[in-house]
């Protein structure tokens, strides 16, 4: 009783929204309409996931973190997400369970590969912020993440992808089944509120994502974020 009254409080409305960023209940229901700000329909109404706000207006500020170096005045630019998302770290056959069993696949690969330090360590992180609500904005996209980078887990900013084509109940907030998964991997959290920023606007390219989705090799997958990127740069 106690979680589902915990994770009523995490979904918001478009008037909590608005009281909560202190902008009008129009300005709050362009940017959902527009993609500017994630967001999902349920029952014809908006609805958003306080955490997921709260870590979309951080990377809208693009400023570093209290708790990074204050010595830099300005934060390298990300490489290009063909770079940040390197073919060995994209599972394209995720078979459908638990978010555990989901997120396990997901991180394998990063564990095979000899990336991350503390494979177990790194994917409990992510399941403790699963538990205080899910990563799943809705439109078959999930950006699970730790709430905090590990400090040393990651020496430079990476996504894993997890594409699971028959879908998973990740109790996303459009309570819609979730066939995309980008899993941040940052050194540090004013880079992966940078990342999450990233992943946001490539999933406001909504043909990016259903071709990702039915992408038969990791190398359509960078095809299609390359294209997505310069659509965005353009």
């Amino acid at each position: 009783m106690i979680d589902r009254i915990q994770a009523a409080k995490e979904v918001m409305t478009l008037e909590e929204v608005a009281e909560y960023l202190q902008v009008s209940e129009k300005s709050v229901l362009r940017m959902a309409q527009s993609g500017k700000i994630p967001a999902a329909k349920v029952a014809s109404q908006w609805r958003f996931m306080r955490t997921v706000i709260d870590d979309w207006l951080m990377a809208q500020m693009e400023i570093p973190s209290v708790r990074s170096a204050p010595t830099r005045k300005e934060p390298p630019k990300l490489p290009p997400f063909t770079d940040i998302m390197p073919a060995a770290l994209m599972n394209l056959e995720i078979v459908p369970g638990s978010k555990e069993h989901v997120l396990k696949q997901v991180v394998e690969p990063l564990r095979t590969s000899r990336i991350v330090r503390q494979p177990r360590r790194f994917l409990e992180s992510v399941l403790e912020r699963e538990r205080m609500v899910s990563t799943g904005i809705g439109h078959g996209i999930a950006i699970p993440h730790p709430r905090r980078p590990t400090p040393g887990m990651f020496k430079d900013p990476l996504v894993a992808l997890g594409v699971c084509r028959e879908g998973a109940n990740f109790e996303a907030l459009d309570h819609q089944r979730t066939y995309i998964f980008f899993l941040l991997c940052a050194p540090t959290e004013d880079i992966q509120l940078r990342l999450l920023a990233r992943v946001i606007q490539i999933g406001r390219h909504l043909s990016a994502i259903e071709g990702i989705k039915r992408a038969p090799s990791t190398a359509a997958v960078q095809e299609i974020l390359r294209a997505a990127e310069a659509y965005f740069e353009s």
